[in-house]
């Protein structure tokens, strides 16, 4: 009887083990559905209708093309936290124009919404950079940051280059504001390395501080 318990055991067991091995053969299935990597991507060229310096205009991302891009993305006008983020983003912008870069905020209000906050919001109303209008929110889609549940982007930064590439970005819950610091730390150490021969950028790095150069 102990043995026939035993074998009847083992068999259970094996039997378990061999549904168990099943699973990691649909790991390949949910990986296909993954989102590819933005880093490295190039930045999609459309136009959009914006706000900016109190005109309502259409910005035409290809006439940025040679030109260090800041893309802005936020969920919304009106809202909380986001004019926290472009109130500061305005007041660093002297900053991202001094480094060689261009602000782009954008989110899916329209223009016309744009233009309402400004005139009604004394932080949004000093901003000089375009306000752009991802209504159909495809540049958001493209960039893997558009929620479609709620039809806003979520709160993203990206640096994209000269040639137009994505090198950096960071994306943030609708509860945690960014950096316009940081963001300008990271656009002048992209500078910097590009500048380079070969440099990389070590840990907390600021602008005028070495590179690390590979001997």
């Amino acid at each position: 009887m102990k043995k026939k318990a035993f074998l009847i055991a083992v068999s259970t067991i094996i039997a378990f083990g061999a549904g168990c091995g099943d699973a990691p053969e649909k790991a390949p299935e949910a990986a296909k559905s993954a989102p590819a990597p933005i880093i490295g991507t190039k930045l999609p060229l459309m136009y959009l209708d914006a706000f900016h310096k109190g005109d309502l205009t259409t910005v035409k991302l290809a006439s940025y093309k040679g030109k260090w891009i800041i893309l802005f993305f936020y969920p919304a006008d009106f809202s909380f936290v986001c004019p926290t983020e472009l109130t500061e983003m305005a007041d660093q912008y002297e900053r991202f124009k001094k480094a060689g870069a261009e602000v782009l905020a954008i989110s899916t209000d329209s223009a016309l919404v744009h233009r309402a906050w400004a005139e009604h919001h004394e932080g949004i109303g000093k901003i000089r950079f375009p306000m752009l209008s991802d209504r159909s929110g495809r540049l958001s889609r493209a960039m893997g940051v558009y929620v479609e549940d709620k039809g806003t982007a979520l709160r993203a930064s990206f640096v994209v280059d000269p040639d137009g590439t994505v090198i950096a970005a960071e994306m943030h819950d609708d509860s945690i504001g960014r950096s316009a610091a940081e963001l300008l730390r990271k656009l002048e150490a992209a500078i910097a390395v590009r500048a380079s021969d070969g440099g990389f950028c070590p840990a907390n790095w600021h602008a005028g501080e070495e590179l690390i150069t590979p001997k």
